[in-house]
Formats: structure tokens, C-alpha cells, sequence
């Protein structure tokens, strides 16, 4: 409040807010003074003494302004922190935020402790201070500008520091609140803070029964059972399952399900899968002597659950590698050496000699393949092959994750050959050494040959890969039957999700193709839009191409006759439901010939 003729304040007068309320009052009586004339801007930063509220950038959602600099000080009231929540955030990157950035400090000036210097596109998580004051700065230079920022403060108590939480267990502190939550093998009261005993906790028997909540009835809704199965150390735990019916199809299991964990240490866990259905899991071991149950059901449907024995065995292997030269395999009751690739186990069953080196892998089911005596460094003077076989109808694929073998300008010394067919005659597809991974290698058939050679000198590392099948690709008709099929487990296992696979079948010359389904068991559905069989006549684009038919369901298809000498199938699924597939037979169909008559002389 001023009056008189001296200014009472030597600096400028700043406003906590965003608003200045001025209030000028007169008397009634005449007076002769000059009155007052003082010049207003709009400036960022300010003195925020209060619970709670709101600051951003200048001109904030537009852009701030160029080479600006803003300092705030928050204050909230004593034994409370200060909490800051960012619900906007835009401000010029920089890997090291030296052009446009936005300063926190845990306290009331800038030489308090920095707790983050802020730039880019992704607003920073919450903030909170350790006592009642924050100090924040933003300074932009006198290029690029942005949109700025936009956040909000509040006056923080940390609950479960002052133990005012009632929390039976345990307290994680969240900003303007708190959550309980419960040690293992109990579960959250409905009040949201007592415990109690859950479904599940920690059996430290050696054999014992496993099953879900009132089993054989039905389990059961919004159930979450943990159970960890601890064993002496140097013993592994075997689950065998004798009853299992949960809701869901075992493919997708989003709604019920049994998760299995080995657990490897004390925050790690090895997943070994995801179950629900009714198909019993496949006997499962641990990796160590600890393993983890879960189960968990929703608010829908309920089944009878599962039922299942544990029981621990031995960890030969744990102990001096269980005397084997290379691979030790603990198995129930008993273990077992395995030697590298390209070794063979001795006759005592325990040490590696080296043997023969050529191998015929089909494929799927997918796999590895590796150099000899991968990881460690393969023997000179050797040559190995691998000859790689996949259903018909569909090609082998091989992917490697490491390479290094002795590196040569020609790979003249150390060297793996690839060969698109399955003798070393066939198409060359490279020839690789060094340190550089190989691209993804394709078959354009269903038979890839590998062949390495080493030299006598220098041995590396090796190499390692996978090898797998890819659905389509050419093929060729003749008089004789051949075979085609929806994939390369046909017969196994069901046609995977998301398959896209396009054949093209072409015949001798200008004859037609023939091409007859001898099994048919894909998804149905009235218009066949999810999955699909569709047939098309040539050997180009579908879009040009004549269809021929698109089917679906159980129900065979009719034979199918191209018009010219070369047609193309096409198998679709979409991301749901699976079956069984489908199996046809193809052939080259020679038209009839003419034969003109000798002439008479």
C-alpha cells in the first residue's frame, strides 16, 4: 500500500499469479497532486507460495518466446514436499539439452541439489522434492521454439514415511496418496489395506499335490494364486499335471491361466510358459531349485481348474559339469553328456571324440545349427555339411546370430558355402568368412545345403544359427502327382496364425494345370474372410490374373483345371482361430496332339 511522494521500493513489483489486481482510492476532497505512472509487463517465473497450482512456459500453448529466462520458486507449507506433474511437454531436443531446457532443483535457489535438466517431446515422470520448496528454471536461446510445457504442483505427504498409513504389509507412496500392498502368499484385504492368507504361498517338501482353488469344482472368479516350490540346493523340481481344464483355447491365454516360472535368482525369473485350455501342460523341470506356480482366473467363466504332482530330483549336472567333457542334461532320476556338433560321445559316456560331420536335418520343427564344437573354436582340416529338408512345397530358411571365422579376401582358408539345393551342384547362394553376420539365406526348393571348411591354421569361434521353413514359392508340374501343403507341420500341428503364403505352380509348355485337394479343414466362415484358399490362372499379379475359386470351411474344393499352363494358390490366415489345413496333389495335363496323315504320291 503506497502513498505520499517517495517511492518505498527500489525494485519491480512482481505478482504470484498471473493476475495484478490495482487499486486506485481518492478522498472527496480537492487535491492538487500529480497521482502516479508506472509501466506493466507480462513475466514469467515467481514466488509460488501455495498448496497447490499451475505454471507453464511463456505464451504457453503457443510458441515461448526466443532467449527467455524464467525462474520459479514453490513453496508449500512445512513437513510437506513438493509434488510436480508435467501434463504437456514440448521443448527443443538435444541429447544434452543445451539449447532449450527446463532446470528442478530439491530446494530454493540454484544452488541446490539438481534433480533434472528436461528437454524433447516426453514429458519427465513426477517429480517430488525432499522438503517444502523446488526451484525451477526455464531458459530457451534464439532459434528454435516450441510449444513449452505445462504442469501443476500440490503440497506432497509421504504416507508411508510418517506411518500414518495403516498399511498391514507393505506402503509404496504415490502423489496425493498411497497403496498397501502384500508380502508373498497373501493377498489384498477388500479394505485396501489388512492382508490375508492367498491362495498359493512357499512349499518346501520334496514331493506333493498342486491344485487350483476348490478343486475338482469350479474355481473360483478374479483369483490370483502364487506358489513357489523350493527344493534343497543342487535339485531340480519336476511338475507333472494330471487334470487341467481352464477357460481358453492355449493359444491366447487372456482370460484364465496358469503361468510356470523357474526362478534363477532373487529377482529373476525364466518364464517357461503360459497354459489354459483343456490340454494338459508337457512335464515341466526347473532350471534351478526353485520353481513358481501361478495361476489367475477373471470374473467370467469357470472351469475345474488343474491338479499336479511335484517331485525333486537329483542335479547331477550342478556338480563338475556331472563328469561330461562337454553338455551335461539332468533328466529325472539320472543325466546325461552330449558332445558338440561334430563330436560323438565315447563309449565310457562321458568324454567327446570327434566323428563324422555330415548331417541330415529335417525341418520343421525349426532348430539350431552350429560349427563344430561351437561355442569354443572348431577343429582345422575339417569339412562339414548339412543338407536342410522341409515339406514340400515350402522352402528352408537359415538365419545366423553369430559369425567369425578366419577372414580372407576369397575365403580361400576357413569358409561356409551355401547352396540352394541339396548338393553341393546346386545354385551357389554365397560364400562367407570373417566377422560380418550373413543375410537371412532362402531356399528357393525345400532342400539347403551347408558346407564349411577349415584349413590347418587359424581356428575362430565358429558360427551359430537357426534354421527354419518359409511357406510358397515355385514349383513345377509334371505328368506325375506331386504335393502340396498348407505348411510344413501339416499333419503335426494346425496352420500357425498369420500366415500369407502364395504358390506359383507352373506346367510343361502351354498344358493345364490340374489341381486336386485331397484334404480341407480351414476356418469357416460365409464370405471365407479370415482364412482362405484362393486360386488364381497364370503366373503373375493376382489383381490381373482370372480367380479360379476362394474357399474356406471343411468342405473340398472341386478339382481345379487352370486355362493355361501355370497357376496360382494362395493361403491365408488371419490372428484367431486355427485348424488343421490342407493337403492337394498337382499335375501338368498334355492336351491331346494332332497328327497329320502322310500324304499319298
Amino acid at each position: 500500500r503506497f502513498c505520499g511522494s517517495n517511492l518505498k521500493f527500489k525494485s519491480s513489483i512482481i505478482s504470484t499469479g498471473s493476475r495484478m489486481l490495482l487499486t486506485f482510492t481518492t478522498t472527496k476532497e480537492p487535491v492538487s497532486y500529480r497521482g502516479f505512472a508506472a509501466n506493466y509487463e507480462a513475466v514469467c517465473g515467481g514466488e509460488l507460495i501455495e498448496d497447490s497450482g499451475h505454471l507453464e512456459s511463456p505464451n504457453f500453448p503457443d510458441e515461448y518466446l526466443p532467449s527467455k529466462e524464467c525462474l520459479w520458486r514453490i513453496t508449500v507449507p512445512e513437513n510437506y514436499q513438493v509434488a510436480l506433474t508435467f501434463h504437456s511437454f514440448e521443448i527443443e531436443n538435444h541429447e544434452n539439452c543445451v539449447y532449450d531446457f527446463l532446470e528442478i532443483r530439491d530446494g530454493p535457489g540454484a544452488n541446490s541439489s539438481l534433480l533434472g535438466t528436461f528437454c524433447g517431446y516426453y514429458p519427465p515422470a513426477p517429480i517430488v522434492s525432499s522438503g517444502n520448496q523446488l526451484w525451477v528454471r526455464f531458459v530457451s536461446d534464439g532459434s528454435v521454439q516450441k510449444a513449452g510445457f505445462s504442469a501443476s504442483f500440490l503440497k506432497e505427504l509421504d504416507e508411508c514415511a510418517t506411518r500414518k498409513h495403516d498399511c498391514e504389509h507393505t506402503c509404496r507412496n504415490t502423489i496425493g496418496s498411497y497403496q498397501c500392498g502384500c508380502k508373498f502368499g497373501f493377498e489384498l484385504h477388500s479394505n485396501g489395506k489388512e492382508c490375508e492368507d492367498a491362495c498359493g504361498g512357499i512349499i518346501e517338501e520334496t514331493n506333493g499335490t498342486l491344485t487350483s482353488p476348490s478343486f475338482p469344482n469350479l474355481y473360483p472368479s478374479n483369483k490370483h494364486c502364487a506358489w513357489e516350490i523350493v527344493a534343497p540346493p543342487q535339485t531340480r523340481i519336476t511338475l507333472n499335471f494330471t487334470h487341467f481344464d481352464l477357460e481358453g483355447n492355449n493359444q491366447e491365454c487372456d482370460y484364465d491361466s496358469v503361468e510356470v516360472y523357474s526362478k534363477l535368482g532373487q529377482d529373476e525369473l525364466k518364464r517357461h510358459g503360459s497354459f489354459c485350455g483343456s490340454k494338459p501342460p508337457p512335464m515341466i523341470t526347473s532350471e534351478g531349485n526353485s520353481i513358481r506356480v501361478v495361476f489367475t482366473s477373471d470374473n467370467s467363466v469357470q472351469k475345474s481348474g488343474f491338479a499336479l504332482v511335484f517331485f525333486t530330483d537329483k542335479d547331477e549336472c550342478s556338480t563338475n559339469n556331472g563328469g561330461c567333457a562337454h553338455i551335461c542334461r539332468n533328466t529325472v532320476g539320472s543325466y546325461m553328456c552330449i558332445c558338440h556338433n561334430g563330436f560323438t560321445l565315447h563309449e565310457n559316456g562321458h568324454d567327446c571324440k570327434e566323428g563324422g560331420c555330415k548331417f541330415e536335418i529335417q525341418t520343421p520343427p525349426s532348430g539350431e545349427i552350429q560349427s563344430p564344437n561351437y561355442p569354443e573354436p572348431y577343429p582345422g582340416k575339417k569339412e562339414c555339411v548339412w543338407i536342410l529338408r522341409t515339406t514340400e512345397g515350402h522352402r528352408v530358411k537359415v538365419v545366423f546370430d553369430e559369425f567369425e571365422v578366419e577372414p580372407q579376401q576369397d575365403c580361400s582358408y576357413d569358409a561356409l558355402l551355401v547352396f540352394d539345393g541339396p548338393t553341393s551342384e546346386s545354385a551357389l547362394l554365397g560364400k562367407f568368412c570373417g566377422s560380418k553376420i550373413p543375410h537371412p539365406l532362402v531356399a528357393s526348393t525345400n532342400n539347403l545345403l551347408l558346407l564349411f571348411k577349415s584349413d590347418g591354421s587359424v581356428h575362430r569361434r565358429g558360427f551359430h544359427g537357426r534354421h527354419a521353413t518359409v511357406c510358397g514359392g515355385l514349383l513345377f508340374a509334371t505328368e506325375s502327382d506331386s504335393f502340396v501343403y498348407s505348411h510344413a507341420g501339416y499333419g503335426d500341428v494346425v496352420y500357425a496364425d498369420g500366415e500369407d503364403c502364395e504358390w506359383v505352380i507352373e506346367g510343361e509348355g502351354e498344358d493345364p494345370i490340374e489341381l486336386q485337394f485331397l484334404t480341407f479343414e480351414i476356418e469357416d466362415e460365409n464370405d471365407c474372410a479370415f482364412d482362405f484358399v484362393e486360386v488364381f490362372n497364370g503366373d503373375g499379379d493376382t489383381s490381373s490374373s482370372t480367380p479360379l475359386g476362394k474357399y474356406c470351411g471343411n468342405r473340398l474344393p472341386p478339382p481345379i483345371r487352370s486355362e493355361e499352363g501355370s497357376v496360382i494358390v494362395k493361403f491365408k490366415s488371419d490372428d484367431t482361430v486355427t485348424s488343421k489345413g490342407f493337403s492337394a496333389v498337382y499335375r501338368s495335363l498334355p492336351e491331346p496332339r494332332t497328327l497329320n496323315k502322310p500324304s499319298k504320291n
